[in-house]
């Protein structure tokens, strides 16, 4: 009879707990007065329209332009630049135009700003198409840092979205730059079997490079933000490709210890294109040790 009874009560403690939680998530559900809204930032029936990007923080703005179906990203300061990373921008637009989440907070922007939709801390995305030009403003996370504020240019309509669009929110052309040093983005992919020949000319030598896939592995430190172009020239490197397309690196040495300027010339046989980018005296010596 005692181990009956002990039982009932463990059972009734166990319902309690339950039903307790229940109202508990009741209570939850019943206080969230968000509406739902379910749609993407764009148009999914405009994504292969898409021309450009512009990103912009209070301290920085970069642009991402589409030139031939690559994707190149625009120092705005400098002016100047670099490949970017097709694959990331590419999700960068898929996450734009897949259908999501979106809770509407408030019909306006409220007097101090407290959404952080114009502030040191907000952020925005400017696309273009051929329809014209649109803006989206990113604010404030929540308490929680899980989801952020957001404003379209349409009305003063305050949502609040998934924080999945946060690791695109950078206007640092570092990080939306292909990295390395011989693009796999300009001319398509290389690999170490479309090299022909490659040589690296230096101290009045010229020196036959060994290491393909090493060389192509060679990252660069960015975009070089203002170029000396007569500045001392300690290196040039040649790449004749299979296709007839060749590569032309010409490395400078900078006003600044360790580190080195580097213009490349991507030669087709329809157009030439040229970038400017800086790379540090571990990569110029990693260059010179592969050669024969």
């Amino acid at each position: 009879m005692f181990v009956k009874k002990n039982n009932l009560i463990y059972i009734g403690t166990a319902i309690l707990a339950v039903l307790y939680f229940l109202s508990f998530c009741r209570s939850c559900s019943s206080t969230d007065k968000r509406e739902l809204i379910k749609t993407a930032l764009i148009n999914p029936k405009y994504e292969n329209q898409i021309e450009s990007f512009e990103l912009s923080d209070s301290q920085n703005s970069i642009q991402l332009t589409k030139n031939n179906e690559k994707w190149q990203v625009k120092d705005n300061i400098s002016g100047l630049y670099l490949p970017a990373d097709s694959k990331k921008v590419n999700k960068f637009t898929k996450n734009l135009t897949t259908i999501r989440n979106m809770y509407k907070i408030s019909d306006k922007i409220n007097k101090d700003d407290s959404f952080g939709l114009f502030t040191e801390s907000s952020f925005v995305i400017k696309y273009t198409m051929p329809s014209g030009f649109y803006q989206l403003y990113f604010g404030n996370q929540d308490f929680s840092l899980s989801t952020r504020f957001l404003m379209t240019d349409k009305n003063t309509t305050v949502y609040e979205i998934d924080d999945s669009l946060d690791t695109f929110l950078s206007a640092s052309i570092q990080s939306w730059a292909e990295p390395y040093l011989i693009s796999q983005e300009t001319i398509g992919k290389i690999t170490p079997e479309d090299i022909q020949k490659a040589e690296i000319i230096t101290e009045n030598k010229i020196l036959k490079i060994s290491d393909y896939q090493k060389l192509l592995d060679l990252r660069h430190g960015g975009v070089a933000v203002s170029p000396n172009l007569n500045s001392t020239k300690t290196a040039i490197i040649n790449i004749e490709l299979g296709n007839k397309n060749s590569i032309n690196l010409e490395i400078l040495q900078t006003d600044k210890e360790n580190e080195y300027l580097v213009k490349s010339t991507y030669k087709t046989q329809n157009k030439n294109q040229t970038y400017y980018m800086n790379i540090s005296s571990w990569t110029y010596n990693k260059i010179k040790e592969i050669t024969l």
